[in-house]
């Protein structure tokens, strides 16, 4: 079983019989369609009208108004070549092929969102407001995504594929008001994570009906990160031996799970009968369980998922492996492994194959980034590859 993601300009660019046979010739069994994404500017090799597309943040199906009624938060809608609902168009477009259609929504990643919504920001212990981040506790952001998630339900779809589930990290921007991002003093993804923990008003009210001392908490990010600042050197290697020497910071981050569990379980209720898929990928990095700094705690995620895709974006076979087994592991759900074909990780062709025969056996199914990217030789690649998926 294999799987692509993709964008649906790329899926709506050429001839729909021909796009549904290069799948067919392909092999694929399924495609994952940005449905809500976040900026982005893409380098299309395949395209006839030019090698570079971009689009603000937003949406790529028609929503119902009315689902989004109990939210001040509109959602923002992309059209492409005045498609009103391109996301529905590629349903429709493998409709009766035999290839399945996820929706692919990115969630509090998205800096349009941000810019038009500046009142549900990510906000850091010193008050800065990251624009490209919205803040999981607001009520009003919750309910859109329940939002978004009903109305993805709504079409024909085989699962809804959540990225950026957590609270987002400061450091990850898009959008024309971020720019280059320039920093000389933070050092390694433990401190990242310190500098991105949110404390604002919502998180604030929030915490009041959970045992974190939140103004302490507060107090003890400030107090370390002021340390990071000062001295342009690694000043926090581990965040596990931070937590340990701060029980308030342990208390903070279980917080950051209770949020992010009472929403899991808002948008499972939204999803209704169509399954929910995670990218796991948020926190301290990939494998299990490294993502509580962000929120996603697997064990408490997992009640309301269908399926994990342990992400294995890396050209070491025995690391893609072994993350995959970690998985297996740890959830009592179907494991899909990830891989990509960014020449920055896999450069040639047998590295390619590599790593795919690596977890070919080991997952219940391989999804593969992406295909509204790959060149003329990534086709010739995947297609060597795909009769080890079988």
């Amino acid at each position: 079983m294999v799987a692509v993601w993709s964008y649906p300009w790329r899926l709506l660019s050429q001839d729909p019989a021909e796009t549904r046979r290069e799948f067919a010739e392909l092999g694929v069994t399924s495609v994952t369609v940005a449905a809500h994404y976040h900026s982005i500017r893409t380098l299309d090799p395949r395209s006839d009208d030019g090698l570079f597309e971009s689009y603000e943040g937003g949406c790529y199906f028609d929503p119902d108004n009315g689902a989004f009624a109990d939210t001040p938060i509109d959602p923002p809608v992309n059209e492409l070549d005045g498609r009103a609902d391109p996301f529905g168009d590629v349903v429709e477009l493998f409709r009766g092929s035999g290839i399945d259609v996820n929706a692919w929504l990115v969630c509090f990643h998205n800096s349009k969102l941000g810019a038009d919504n500046p009142a549900f920001r990510v906000q850091s212990a010193f008050g800065d407001a990251h624009e490209h981040a919205f803040c999981p506790s607001h009520e009003e952001v919750r309910t859109y995504f329940e939002a978004v998630v009903r109305s993805l339900a709504d079409y024909d779809v085989g699962a809804i594929n959540l990225e950026s589930l957590g609270f987002p990290s400061a450091f990850h921007g898009h959008g024309a008001t971020f720019g280059h991002a320039k920093n000389h003093v933070i050092r390694g993804t433990p401190e990242e994570i310190l500098v991105s923990q949110c404390f604002c008003s919502a998180c604030r009210e929030r915490a009041a009906d959970h045992p974190v001392d939140f103004d302490r908490a507060r107090s003890v990010v400030q107090t370390v990160v002021e340390g990071i600042l000062s001295e342009p050197t690694p000043q926090v290697r581990s965040l596990e031996r931070l937590v340990a020497e701060h029980p308030v910071l342990d208390d903070l981050f279980d917080f950051r799970a209770s949020v992010i569990e009472s929403l899991m379980e808002r948008i499972a209720t939204a999803s209704g009968e169509v399954a929910l898929t995670y990218s796991a990928s948020d926190g301290l990095g990939r494998d299990p369980n490294e993502g509580w700094p962000a929120g996603v705690v697997l064990d408490r995620i997992r009640p309301y998922l269908d399926r994990i895709i342990a992400l294995c974006y890396t050209d070491d076979r025995e690391l893609a492996r072994r993350r995959v087994r970690q998985y297996r592991e740890t959830v009592d759900v179907p494991v899909d492994a990830g891989v990509t074909l960014n020449p920055d990780v896999v450069g040639t062709e047998t590295e390619w194959r590599t790593i795919v025969d690596g977890v070919a056996n080991l997952a219940d199914e391989v999804h593969v980034y992406n295909h509204a990217l790959m060149s003329d030789a990534h086709f010739e690649w995947f297609d060597a590859a795909v009769p080890r998926l079988g």
